[in-house]
């Protein structure tokens, strides 16, 4: 399939021209990935910058330009001249003087959250792909319409005093200050209300109380909030339409966890809501196959288990032979066990909260995964306000428990520091849409961003640097030896800090909470503290380079 784009040229007498390029979806996926790659920060020294060309081109070929046939000509040669000199020796002694410039830190290498796109191993893309084809696309379109109504409807519910709008601003003045406000949109709407006449009527809408949105499916029908039950062709859509994203997003938190906690490697698995598996393919790539020995999904669906099973079946053996020795499937959560053994070194449980109709529902699924928990629990959903509440929540819960803390996304164990603000903590991941997801959901971009929320707990009490015994303190040593052993040093000479020691200081940062904000000359962020308050950060150019 060929796209044609229409690419503008500036001329010098400022016309634009029309260029016209044709770019197959290798190209395009190459010009995504050396965008990608230029975000990065990589672990190399700046080199001396060059010299400007008006100091690299000889004095004689600049200056034997200019005119010598006067007095005041030569008495401006010999000003220029004697400038050009001074300005050649300011700059060989500033390079001579200046220091190694350092693009990035180990610090920032090890804390950054941002991975790039996202995109899916190609064995399990063919094995989806074969999965969908045989398919008509018509019913496949149609529903994934119906799972994206239910997602929309269920994705409108906004929590107490969350949003921008004026009745949002009054539900947190309420809880801040116990004022009892009367809907003065909805008293001055019914004021300015005009006389009707017999069998007519006026709809009211307050100010600030956002209208249900228009079903996909049937437009002009106002959604309802509501979930799916996935039968076949909701799972098959589901499986084209949906699993590139998720999967992008639990690829980015388990990376997270492996690069947080290096000596954490998990050996049975547990996957609550598991779908076709997505967990489960996220899981191998961050973590060697042939450590994993256990793994087990639930899921209500019977036909999301038995798509797991058939994509599971259809990827072809690694070329290393390794695949996971014990895959179980079953449709209901047992029980938390009474023997520690029959725990789970990792629980993941990816977009299924809510999912679940009630509260108190969801407070006794989270009991009983935290139950089925030996080391590590991931909680996953979706990056709305009500879905972001639905995790905070569960973390509240659980820490109420004792014995564990919060290894991601806050740095502390105090409550969410954005109950009473119209932000909540959510975060984004992009993802490369595969071919059969652009024609499900009838799209020419072939990337995707997902929104979502999450929370990762741990058993045990919050690492300190205490338990950290004292790394040896070494001289800094030469340029050469720095660059024979970069593993050791880094290229100023100076001995790099160990792995262990950048993961217990993580847990000391503090951490962006919401998007940063680029303004001209300086960047603003807020960032949650350890001792649980938010703070507003101004970096700018001058205030140092390597902070900027």
């Amino acid at each position: 399939m060929t796209l044609l784009c229409a690419a503008t040229r500036l001329t010098t007498n400022r016309l634009a021209v029309p260029a016209v390029r044709t770019t197959t979806a290798y190209q395009r996926w190459v010009h995504t990935t050396r965008l990608l790659n230029l975000k990065q920060v990589p672990d190399t020294i700046w080199l001396k910058p060059p010299a400007p060309a008006s100091l690299a081109t000889s004095k004689t070929d600049r200056l034997s330009r200019l005119p010598q046939d006067t007095e005041g000509d030569m008495e401006v040669f010999r000003s220029l001249e004697s400038l050009d000199e001074c300005v050649r020796d300011l700059y060989e002694e500033s390079v001579r003087t200046s220091g190694t410039i350092l693009r990035g830190t180990d610090e920032v290498r090890f804390g950054r959250k941002y991975i790039g796109m996202v995109n899916m191993p190609l064995p399990i893309v063919a094995a989806i792909d074969r999965y969908v084809t045989p398919l008509s696309k018509r019913t496949l379109r149609h529903d994934y319409l119906r799972i994206a109504d239910s997602l929309r409807s269920t994705g409108q519910l906004t929590p107490r005093g969350k949003g921008k709008g004026n009745a949002a601003a009054r539900q947190r003045r309420q809880d801040v200050y116990g004022e009892e406000e009367e809907d003065e949109a909805l008293g001055s709407s019914s004021r300015n209300t005009p006389m009707l006449l017999p069998g007519e009527r006026v709809e009211v809408i307050a100010t600030g109380v956002r209208p249900a949105p228009d079903s996909l499916v049937n437009p002009g029908t106002p959604l309802k909030p509501h979930t799916l039950e996935y039968g076949r062709g909701e799972t098959a859509a589901y499986l084209a339409a949906c699993t590139p994203g998720t999967y992008g997003a639990i690829y980015n938190i388990l990376a997270e966890l492996s690069q947080r906690i290096p000596d954490f490697t998990p050996r049975s698995v547990m996957d609550f809501g598991s779908g076709p598996g997505t967990a489960l393919w996220a899981i191998q790539e961050v973590w060697p196959t042939e450590k994993l020995e256990k793994y087990q999904g639930i899921d209500v669906s019977e036909d999301m288990l038995l798509c797991a099973e058939a994509i599971i079946a259809d990827i072809p053996v690694p070329e290393d032979g390794q695949r996971v020795r014990d895959i179980k499937f079953s449709r209901y959560l047992p029980p938390s066990p009474s023997d520690p053994q029959e725990r789970h070194d990792l629980v993941v449980s990816a977009f299924a909260l809510s999912e679940l109709p009630t509260d108190s529902m969801r407070k006794t699924t989270v009991e009983t995964l935290w139950g089925h928990t030996a080391d590590t629990l991931v909680l996953v959903d979706r990056g709305t306000p009500d879905s972001a509440r639905m995790i905070s929540e569960a973390r509240d819960q659980i820490l109420a428990l004792g014995d564990c803390f919060t290894v991601a996304p806050l740095p502390n164990d105090l409550p969410d520091p954005t109950i009473l603000t119209p932000a909540w903590i959510h975060f984004s991941q992009r993802t490369q849409r595969p071919g059969f997801t652009m024609l499900t959901k009838q799209s020419k971009s072939n990337v995707e961003d997902l929104r979502y929320s999450y929370a990762i707990l741990r058993r045990g009490t919050r690492p300190t640097m205490a338990s950290l015994p004292k790394q040896a303190e070494e001289e800094a040593v030469g340029l050469s030896v720095a660059e024979a052993n970069p593993e050791k040093y880094l290229p100023t000479g100076e001995l790099r800090k160990t792995t262990q020691r950048l993961a217990l200081e993580a847990y000391q940062w503090p951490r962006i909470i919401l998007p940063p904000m680029k303004r001209k000359g300086h960047v603003v962020i807020d960032v949650s503290t350890v001792n649980g308050k938010v703070e507003r950060w101004t970096f700018t150019k001058t205030h140092n380079k390597q902070s900027y």
